[in-house]
């Protein structure tokens, strides 16, 4: 899930620079999931792009609950503790 989730953040456009960070490293912006609209024979693509379309759709919810969080997390650490 991690690979997911960081090619949708990099696929984001960034609210400061209006640019998607996919496209100054790269220079390109890769699909999450391939066009559908060719279609295949193949039951395994078919299982498999099914697949990666639910795996976006949780990777998105995910990523849009952490940014909408208002709460940052408190300090579970005390001064002078050693970790």
């Amino acid at each position: 899930m991690l690979p997911l989730a960081t090619l949708v953040h990099n696929n984001a456009q960034n609210t400061t620079t209006n640019l998607i960070p996919n496209q100054l490293l790269n220079s390109l912006e890769p699909a999450i999931t391939p066009d559908q609209s060719a279609g295949t024979n193949n039951p395994t693509v078919e299982l498999r792009v099914k697949q990666l379309r639910q795996w976006r759709v949780q990777a998105m919810k995910v990523l849009n609950v952490v940014a909408n969080s208002k709460s940052p997390l408190g300090n579970v650490f005390k001064h002078g503790q050693k970790v």
